[in-house]
């Protein structure tokens, strides 16, 4: 006699009525569909570079491909494969149009015509701009081959046509039409290039243009949800070996889902059982005349559900229980259980057995398991470590889901909660126990004690000592019962994991306490909880890559992040600053960073005349040439003593320099002194600056450089008499700017306009204003910073003249300068990248009328472009690198 109230092997369970509340079956867009998309309009491209870059070789394989089986083609299947591509592109897919509307598909063949309308316009729109615009283009010829040769038939291009169909049909269960039809067009394509009428590229294009517009209009269009649901979630819950007599989908749904109330009736045994035999029995007796159900032994029978009064005998499929609030029931269970949910499960249930037991049924699903795999992807390529773990199977999610929830009960972290799993082709489920803790983003503040927060580091120091971690700390799966803490959910940790795991772990409880009980407690509980050395490698590890959504969305502000690591940097003040570890293999800086550097290659390799490049090197003197170099290097110094002497906030001199040396880079993609002033703004704002001040800073450093260059040329001016030959400027002229100015005046007489300009412009000017007092109170940085300007300005100058020299063709030092800062501000008035051409036109004219011969005029201004911007790109790529790398921009 089986004592032991659980069935005994062989002893069948009573089959049962199940009570389900979930969410309507309603057409959603599969991800997956997308990503097969993209990966074919990828696969497009591809071929499109080999039709063009490797049109010999394709052709060429092709073409020995054709000789080898010539003979056999032309004598055998001539015949066979033209009444085989006619079958095949008038029959097949008026077979599978037929297919889908027997079985009600309604929906799906409104896809397939959707997907066939935008894949015969695709193509032929694809025809058309390369045969306008590419006309010799080796893929125009291809294409238009493949294109004549599909549409003898209907004047439709039967691949693509056929191929947005077959891939509508395949979505969720596949018909037999679908299977053969692949293998059917594949065959014919084969044949039909190999017989030469139509070209390889060609088929291919087609074929998958077809496949991707039927992939998004399956997404753009939705479909069906491919996974287990009603009747089949029931008899997957019943193969874990849990009789449910109830289950309660508990997840936030979207607004636009509504739940339902069913009976969904259980029609499988209990547990995982070979059936196998049994079906073979069934076969026999049923060919023998007998009924299968009255050769089963026991009565089918069934309990009362709650929230029922009355149920229907079990039956296969779903019956609508009317009488029943899905809402009210779904509110009731969560009141009396409310369990900690991972970001793992694509779907959360509360299910009931007839024990009144309840289990968290996490359900992972096939159709939503692209979306973590690839988030996985994404994290592996573009961090150096990464927490989550996503499997590219349900099989595999599942497998290392029960794995590490079975090492944390071995290792005492969690309690054993009786782990139950079962799987489909399409769902697997993981059962287990409801404790009845409650999560602790349930909870507020004053609701989670201290000995709550030191229990956390202390389940964390007990798990890294048997070298396991979680990979997903976070406040919903962190549960509080009885004033102790559970950390459940250990699906997205790992067995043996290194040391940056087991800091990955620390840092995300250190933000997750931040953010539930604020910066003050959860640093007052490391400190009682950790030793110093591990106060000290949390505050490294502590950013947004490795921090769990729900507890990002805890910080408002980046800064309250910063804080955090500046609060653990205070525990231990002879530390001093803390560099944040290196965890990106490349993050947004360095996609600009690259995008700048190739930019500035192709602006460079573009605007560069290497043949005049080349003789005015042959020509000029090296000696001159390198003294005009070094003299340039010198511009650099400047800046920096410029921006360090407007800047309140200590700057060491080493870094401005690097950063102006940087900015040669980023000159080649910004119109002339744009550049700079942006990344002195950034370096600024890494120092803390705040954005007004740092503002203003670099606008008094363009605006002490153009004061300094009009200062230079009123002296100039002075001492060779040229300002003597000023005249006022014409009386339209005049007349303009005084007519400006009134209606200005005009304007600011208007109250609301005028107010509304003081409300726009007044924080602006009560945060540069001190600035300007403080720069004011302080002439020697004035002093220091004219100097700087002075020193660029000269270098500049001198770098000129030393390209001058540098041809035999020296001039006076004042004509000289006065003819360079002269050309130099006209040619920097036209905002072109880096002045490419007009700075070139304005020195080479400049000298002109200096006289200076042209030829002369025209090398000097292309050496001195060479030495101060084009020969500066490697300097400031390398430079841009070292800043990004130590974080100073």
């Amino acid at each position: 006699m089986n004592t032991t109230g659980r069935p005994a092997v062989g002893e069948a369970k009573p089959r049962r009525s199940a009570l389900l509340i979930d969410e309507e079956a309603r057409w959603i867009r599969h991800p997956r569909d997308l990503f097969s998309a993209s990966i074919t309009a990828l696969a497009i491209g591809g071929v499109m570079l080999l039709a063009i870059y490797a049109s010999s070789t394709t052709l060429a394989v092709t073409r020995d491909v054709r000789t080898a089986t010539n003979e056999i083609l032309e004598t055998i299947l001539f015949i066979p494969v033209n009444v085989l591509e006619g079958l095949i592109s008038f029959f097949l897919p008026l077979t599978v149009i037929v297919d889908i509307a027997w079985h009600r598909r309604w929906r799906a063949l409104i896809t397939a015509a959707g997907a066939t309308v935008s894949a015969v316009g695709i193509a032929f729109g694809l025809l058309w701009f390369f045969t306008k615009y590419f006309p010799l283009s080796p893929l125009t010829g291809q294409l238009s081959d493949s294109l004549t040769e599909q549409s003898y038939i209907w004047l439709l291009p039967y691949v693509a046509v056929i191929s947005a169909i077959l891939t509508v049909a395949s979505s969720g269960k596949k018909t037999k039409t679908a299977r053969w039809g692949w293998p059917l067009l594949s065959i014919v394509l084969v044949l039909s290039v190999l017989q030469g009428n139509q070209t390889l590229p060609g088929a291919l294009i087609t074929a998958f243009l077809g496949t991707t517009c039927g992939m998004l209009a399956r997404y753009i269009l939705g479909d069906l949800p491919n996974h287990a649901a009603g009747v089949d979630l029931v008899h997957l819950v019943r193969r874990a070996g849990i009789d449910a007599k109830l289950i309660v989908r508990i997840d936030e749904l979207p607004e636009e889902a509504t739940l339902q109330a069913w009976v969904a009736s259980a029609r499988t045994d209990l547990g995982h059982v070979d059936r196998y035999g049994v079906e073979q029995i069934r076969a026999i007796l049923k060919q023998a005349g007998e009924s299968a159900e009255n050769a089963e032994t026991g009565q089918t029978a069934h309990d009362d559900l709650p929230y029922t009064t009355t149920l229907p005998l079990p039956s296969p499929g779903l019956i609508r229980a009317l009488d029943v609030d899905a809402n009210e029931v779904r509110d009731t269970v969560l009141e009396s259980y409310h369990p900690p949910i991972g970001e793992e499960a694509a779907r959360n249930y509360v299910v009931i057995d007839a024990d009144d037991v309840a289990y968290h049924a996490s359900m992972l699903d096939a159709d939503r398991q692209i979306v973590g795999l690839l988030a996985t992807m994404w994290s592996r390529i573009v961090l150096t470590t990464t927490a989550r773990h996503t499997e590219a199977t349900i099989e595999a999610a599942k497998d290392r889901f029960a794995l590490m929830e079975l090492a944390a009960v071995s290792a005492r972290l969690v309690p054993d909660r009786g782990l139950h799993v079962a799987a489909t082709d399409n769902s697997a489920v993981i059962l287990m126990r409801v404790c009845g803790g409650t999560a602790l983003d349930r909870l507020d503040a004053d609701g989670i004690p201290d000995s709550a927060l030191d229990e956390v580091w202390d389940i964390l120091r007990h798990a890294h000592q048997r070298g396991l971690s979680h990979g997903d700390v976070q406040a919903g799966v962190t549960a509080l019962r009885d004033g102790h803490v559970e950390l459940l959910h250990w699906e997205n940790g790992s067995i043996a994991a290194s040391e940056m795991e087991r800091r990955i772990d620390m840092a995300q409880t250190m933000a997750m306490m931040a953010g539930m009980v604020g910066i003050d407690r959860a640093v007052a509980s490391a400190n009682r909880c950790l030793s110093a050395d591990q106060v000290i490698s949390l505050a490294p590890i502590l950013q947004r890559a490795v921090i769990p959504a729900q507890t990002r969305a805890q910080f408002h502000d980046r800064k309250e992040l910063e804080s955090l690591r500046d609060r653990l940097t205070e525990q231990v003040p002879e530390v001093g600053t803390i560099t944040p570890t290196q965890l990106y293999r490349f993050s947004p800086r360095t996609v600009v960073t690259v995008t700048i550097g190739l930019i500035a290659v192709y602006l460079l390799l573009g605007s560069v005349n290497f043949t005049d490049l080349r003789e005015t090197l042959a020509q000029a003197n090296p000696l001159w040439m390198l003294f005009a170099f070094g003299s340039a290097l010198f511009t650099y110094l400047g800046a920096a003593m410029t921006l360090q002497a407007y800047t309140a906030e200590k700057l060491p001199l080493r870094e401005s320099t690097i950063v102006q040396v940087a900015a040669s880079v980023v000159t080649l993609v910004a119109p002339a002194g744009i550049g700079p002033a942006a990344l002195n703004l950034r370096f600024l704002h890494k120092r803390r600056v705040p954005t007004p001040i740092a503002l203003a800073t670099v606008t008094l450093v363009q605006v002490a450089q153009f004061a300094t260059t009009i200062i230079f040329l009123i002296v100039l001016s002075l001492a060779t008499g040229e300002v003597g030959r000023l005249t006022l400027p014409s009386g339209s002229v005049l007349f303009g700017v005084v007519l400006a100015i009134l209606v200005i005046g005009a304007l600011m007489l208007i109250t609301p306009l005028r107010q509304w300009v003081a409300r726009k412009t007044r924080p602006t000017i009560d945060q540069v204003w001190p600035r300007l007092v403080w720069l004011t109170t302080h002439p020697s940085r004035i002093l220091y910073g004219f100097a700087g300007s002075i020193v660029q300005t000269i270098a500049f100058v001198t770098c000129f003249g030393g390209c001058l020299a540098s041809f035999g063709y020296p001039l006076p030092i004042v004509t000289l300068a006065l003819t360079y800062l002269l050309s130099n501000s006209l040619g920097s008035i036209i905002p072109s990248p880096g002045g490419i051409g007009p700075v070139e036109t304005a020195l080479t004219g400049g000298l002109s009328v200096a006289g200076v011969p042209y030829s002369i005029a025209f090398s000097t201004a292309i050496l001195y472009r060479l030495f101060t911007f084009w020969g500066r790109v490697p300097l400031g790529w390398l430079a841009l690198r070292y800043l990004s790398k130590r974080e100073i921009i």
